[in-house]
């Protein structure tokens, strides 16, 4: 009978303490993926939780120290070793204490004379056992550890305990951290078998296949990890990060917003990561007034001073977009700033009508910071072309022209470049420029009359000087560079002479003045015909068919051409 109730006290005793440590199962798994994650300061604060709940606790003190020798703090290592030690002065725990701090004073060998002794103790004590492999796991200040060693130790801990969920886990590191991710994978999957409810041997398997750069599984990891436990910080801040480096916008949206709503372990930078997001994807109100919140909780975020500036110019709020952008840049160190930066306090200062050379100067900080920006030289050439600095603008709409790809986009540069050239009267050769800019159009788009037509007009700029003197055979034999275009514009356009009137007097009169001097009498009155029908009191034409009529003479023979070009 007493026999029975020993038994039975003995049996309740154990429950109890089964029942304790699964109440702080949880906690212990925290400290474990900090570990494993290299995360020193919250593993520090994890252990020092446990061990301030249980002082007798020397696989906490253990870990602890180990925590601090792997941040580097070897004081407080020593002195968590120690508290290990007196938490349990004899037996294979004590051993364990005594050769960490060895380690920690660079006596290895020595330290391994210690850990032998620990066989004695440990035979069927498989926790201890893997303290002893722990040991080498981590490395200890700026020494690095001793991961083969660690493996060795481990596996014995495991001829004890088969299913020890630790040990699975230590030695799953320990291949992670060798870049073997096939045995790495065998023991976190173990663990998983061992412990089905806890997320943690699924979140490490993702990391195997995050480095193995298989993201499809990396993912499916992840997010079973979460269905396991929705409000896994790790797990869920690696799925929002993950997606968000992808650029899967929409899905890292919802798992940034998964993040922030499930968690209690929120951080800033958590919160910043969902107002990118929601700033990519267009929510700017919920964007704006998530900034609002995490400024008015840290007012030195001053990067997301950038985010609302961004937020305020798509809703049309430029004044206020403006002023926190000026106030931005005010803050910012120089190392910080983005070249969207400069990108949207362009933006902001034309909407308000600021300096426009400011602007464009802003503009072109943001190109040379990111060359991907290159579009932006479209938006330069039109500020320019609208202030008539029509040099300016012709130079930036060849730029652009240059990183075009599109038939149509470049047709419309080029035009835009070679009328800007055209009217760039500072420049000697702007005629030759603006010719070179409306031949792209005429290459590339044959069909499109503008081409043609403005090409013409700027090879008309180039022909010789004929009234400089009328009687030089060699300048007739000259003329004639913008005949083809002339030509080419008409058989484009003749068949609308009311929408294309204007154009076709100046073709029509170019070619009728051509014709006479070359003497190709019946083509030249071909042309005058024409152009009289447009334009019945036009003055080249009535001369050149007086002049063939025998009605008007003239001295050189050649009549004075007077058209518009």
């Amino acid at each position: 009978m007493i026999s029975f109730l020993l038994k039975k006290e003995k049996a309740v005793l154990l429950a109890v303490v089964f029942s304790a440590f699964t109440a702080a199962a949880q906690t212990y798994v925290d400290g474990i993926v900090s570990m494993q994650m290299g995360r020193w300061d919250k593993a520090i604060q994890t252990y020092t939780k446990l061990t301030e709940r249980d002082p007798s606790d020397p696989v906490a003190w253990l870990t602890l120290g180990s925590a601090y020798a792997a941040k580097g703090e070897l004081d407080k290592a020593k002195a968590a070793y120690e508290s290990a030690y007196n938490a349990r002065p004899d037996g294979a725990y004590a051993l364990v204490a005594n050769a960490r701090i060895l380690l920690l004073q660079g006596r290895k060998e020595e330290a391994e004379i210690v850990l032998k002794k620990v066989d004695k103790f440990a035979r069927k004590d498989a926790t201890a056992r893997r303290m002893v492999g722990e040991t080498f796991l981590y490395p200890i200040g700026n020494a690095k550890p001793d991961l083969l060693r660690a493996e060795e130790e481990l596996k014995k801990a495991l001829e004890i305990s088969s299913k020890d969920f630790a040990t699975h886990m230590a030695l799953g590191y320990s291949f992670l951290e060798r870049g073997n991710g096939g045995q790495a994978a065998v023991h976190y999957e173990i663990a998983s078998t061992i412990e089905p409810k806890s997320p943690l041997p699924l979140f490490m398997l993702a990391k195997v296949y995050y480095y193995a750069k298989l993201n499809d599984r990396y993912l499916a990891n992840l997010d079973k990890a979460i269905s396991l436990q929705p409000n896994y910080t790790e797990a869920l801040r690696a799925k929002a990060e993950f997606l968000y480096f992808e650029k899967q916008w929409q899905k890292a949206l919802e798992a940034a917003k998964a993040l922030v709503n499930n968690t209690t372990e929120v951080t800033t930078e958590d919160e910043m990561l969902l107002a990118n997001l929601l700033y990519i994807n267009k929510d700017c109100t919920a964007c704006s007034a998530l900034v609002e919140k995490i400024l008015k909780k840290d007012p030195s975020r001053n990067y997301l001073r950038r985010l609302q500036a961004y937020c305020d110019y798509d809703n049309g709020r430029y004044a206020e977009g403006l002023q926190i952008l000026e106030e931005f840049f005010k803050m910012v160190q120089p190392e910080k700033v983005l070249a969207s930066d400069y990108e949207y306090l362009a933006k902001l200062q034309i909407k308000m009508k600021r300096d426009t050379l400011q602007a464009i100067r802003n503009y072109e900080k943001a190109i040379e910071m990111d060359p991907a920006l290159w579009p932006l030289r479209g938006e330069i050439a039109k500020m320019y072309y609208i202030k008539k600095d029509y040099c300016n603008a012709a130079k930036a709409y060849a730029a652009y022209l240059d990183s075009l790809q599109s038939v149509q986009e470049r047709a419309n540069a080029a035009l835009q470049a070679g009328v800007s050239y055209f009217y760039c009267t500072e420049d000697t050769s702007h005629f030759q420029k603006a010719e070179k800019y409306f031949a792209i159009i005429t290459e590339i788009a044959p069909d499109a009359a503008i081409g043609w037509l403005w090409r013409a007009k700027a090879a008309s700029k180039l022909e010789p000087d004929l009234a400089s003197n009328p009687s030089d055979t060699t300048l007739i034999e000259q003329y004639g560079v913008a005949r083809p275009y002339f030509e080419r514009y008409v058989e484009l356009t003749a068949s609308d002479p009311v929408k294309n009137k204007r154009d076709l007097i100046t073709s029509y009169e170019y070619l009728s003045f051509y014709y006479f001097l070359k003497k190709q009498d019946a083509t030249a009155q071909s042309f005058v015909t024409k152009l009289l029908e447009l334009a019945p009191d036009n003055p080249t034409a009535l001369e050149i068919q007086g002049i063939l009529r025998g009605e008007t003479p003239s001295s050189s023979g050649t009549p004075k051409k007077r058209g518009s070009q």
